[in-house]
């Protein structure tokens, strides 16, 4: 009589064994079963801290290419993956920090999108560029670029072959550097662009006004030669003549110099 315990023990011993071992096998064919679905259902691609500049004609394309990396399972990890660098690839983020699927249709994008910045012009258009010179998926006809965006003229290097790479050259970097220097001043705007037909010459940089005047900058900032002031003057001196002439060219039609303590102006 004492063995029925043992027996019964052992019976569902052997029943959760059973089902252990059922469940076991289930799960790789329900995996199976899960990676061959795939959505009807049009993706519906959400992008979190969305820039004020980025409309929604400019999210179609993004949430595509999302949606072209993404048409299967929704645990297929491969496609979460290859979304991450085709997003990458567009140029207009510098990190995806995660895409997460919910269900079969619904994704969530959380990424750093990269700032407008600047133009460079090129074979009659201007094409932009982030705050740090790399190129992005969107230029202009010449002379229809936003005009809060100061224009970069005859760079050494042709522009990248890639979105989001960063546009070469010594002068181009430079160019850079000092677009973000003046870029939050209140006379930004007075200013026509940046050329740099003369810098891979003497590596000076060159403003020029709208009205023509050329302002003779000198290297680039943090980088001036020993008889050059340092940036951080020459930006209180064009700010000193707009405050007293309301421009920083001060009605000159040739060239401001700004290089030494004494502003030539001819």
């Amino acid at each position: 009589m004492k063995s029925k315990p043992m027996l019964v023990a052992v019976g569902w011993s052997a029943s959760f064994l059973v089902m252990a071992l059922a469940l076991g096998m289930g799960v790789p064919v329900l995996k199976r079963e899960a990676a061959t679905q795939k959505s009807e259902a049009p993706f519906q691609v959400i992008f979190s801290s969305r820039p004020v500049w980025m409309s929604e004609t400019d999210l179609t394309p993004l949430a595509e290419v999302v949606a072209r990396q993404l048409n299967g399972s929704p645990i297929d990890r491969d496609g979460l993956t290859e979304a991450h660098s085709a997003l990458m690839q567009t140029g207009w983020f510098s990190a995806i920090n995660q895409i997460k699927r919910s269900g079969m249709s619904q994704i969530y994008i959380d990424a750093v999108w990269t700032t407008p910045f600047a133009v460079v012009r090129e074979g009659g258009y201007d094409h932009l560029i982030d705050f740090n010179g790399k190129l992005l998926p969107r230029c202009y006809r010449e002379g229809t670029a936003p005009s809060n965006m100061i224009r970069i003229e005859n760079a050494s290097f042709a522009r990248p072959g890639s979105f989001g790479d960063e546009w070469a050259g010594k002068d181009m970097r430079s160019a850079v550097a000092l677009v973000r220097l003046i870029h939050d001043n209140s006379w930004r705007g007075q200013i026509a662009c940046i050329d740099l037909e003369r810098t891979k010459i003497d590596d000076c940089l060159r403003m020029k006004t709208h009205r023509g005047c050329t302002i003779k900058w000198g290297r680039s900032p943090g980088s001036e030669s020993a008889a050059e002031v340092p940036a951080r003057q020459k930006i209180d001196y064009l700010q000193w003549l707009f405050d007293h002439y309301g421009r920083i060219d001060a009605g000159c039609d040739d060239e401001l110099n700004l290089l030494s303590d004494y502003v030539g102006m001819r």
